[in-house]
């Protein structure tokens, strides 16, 4: 049985104070803000601070620093063409796994993906009502985000809770009703959190969310290494006057020890997942599993860390 490890509170000495400079954003993020918030610049940069710093004090991880709500990933992930697609065209359920204040699940609607039929989840129910703030779109939003930790799904499932007939999407409240009911999973910057046994045990209940049908897909990013193995966080302490290190934009140290996969392990996890959820055979030849690595997206990480890279990923079914 594969361990969790729960998450730990973060030494506050630890915790990089924030930096309004790090905001950064790219025609496409301009574009897709002044739509869905505001075309004045001024007011723009006032609420995303403002959303920052309320956020920051109550959960300081790294994404929000590096103002990672606002910043859209996904649409630059190579299957995302493809999961736009599918859900114009088809009756396909989409779920942002992770979706902190659900920037990244606001823009899929604005791409063309039924809102209906979208939903995303977080650990933290401030992250969510944050991002009603930001786009003040609190009662007028379709898109269904509901607050979950996913580690709390049962597994292996117990086949008399397994949920029986159409999915009403604005009803799910916990990770166990979407059991068996999801074609699109989206997964960015999650699974690089954890330990390998976690990130197993995470693999594991992400599968048994899954379709077992043709053009079933989960995808994401996250940091990964050339070999796999532990990754280094250095421990920076910014209780002193003059810390060693202050580039700590993307991570700081979780208390607990994260792991980096490799293109190779990735691979063999996510077919060792579907062995055990299925079976070797449905492994072999229904699971096609593609990753490659890219340099990162902020060089400081790669002065800091060395070989870490950024994992880009998709799991298919075919």
């Amino acid at each position: 049985m594969a361990k969790a490890t729960s998450e730990v509170p973060i030494d506050p000495a630890l915790v990089p104070p924030l930096d309004e400079s790090l905001l950064t954003l790219d025609d496409e993020e301009k574009k897709f803000l002044h739509s869905s918030v505001t075309p004045d610049d001024v007011e723009l940069k006032r609420r995303i601070l403002e959303v920052q710093t309320s956020a920051y004090q109550q959960q300081p991880y790294p994404c929000i620093r590096g103002f990672h709500f606002v910043k859209l990933f996904m649409h630059t992930h190579p299957v995302y063409p493809e999961v736009l697609t599918a859900g114009k065209a088809g009756r396909t359920i989409f779920l942002d796994l992770g979706c902190c204040m659900g920037n990244e699940v606001r823009k899929l609607v604005c791409d063309g993906y039924p809102r209906t039929k979208v939903t995303g989840s977080d650990l933290r129910q401030e992250f969510i009502e944050h991002g009603y703030g930001l786009f003040q779109d609190k009662g007028q939003c379709t898109i269904h985000f509901f607050a979950s930790d996913i580690f709390e799904m049962p597994y292996p499932f117990p086949a008399d809770q397994a949920p029986a007939g159409p999915l009403d999407i604005g009803k799910v409240t916990e990770m166990k009703q979407l059991y068996g009911k999801v074609d699109h999973i989206y997964a960015g910057m999650f699974f690089h959190l954890f330990d390998e046994s976690t990130q197993y045990a995470l693999a594991l209940r992400v599968a048994l969310l899954l379709k077992r049908k043709a053009g079933t897909v989960v995808f994401g990013r996250h940091q990964g290494l050339e070999e796999a193995g532990y990754i280094d966080d250095p421990v920076i302490r910014y209780d002193i006057p003059e810390p060693d290190v202050v580039w700590m934009v993307l991570n700081l140290p979780f208390n607990r020890q994260r792991y980096g996969h490799s293109v190779k392990s990735w691979h063999l996890l996510w077919k060792k997942v579907f062995s055990e959820v299925e079976s070797p055979e449905f492994a072999e030849s229904k699971v096609v599993v593609e990753a490659s690595l890219s340099e990162p997206f902020d060089p400081d990480v790669l002065r800091a860390h060395g070989p870490t890279r950024v994992l880009f990923w998709s799991i298919k079914i075919v």
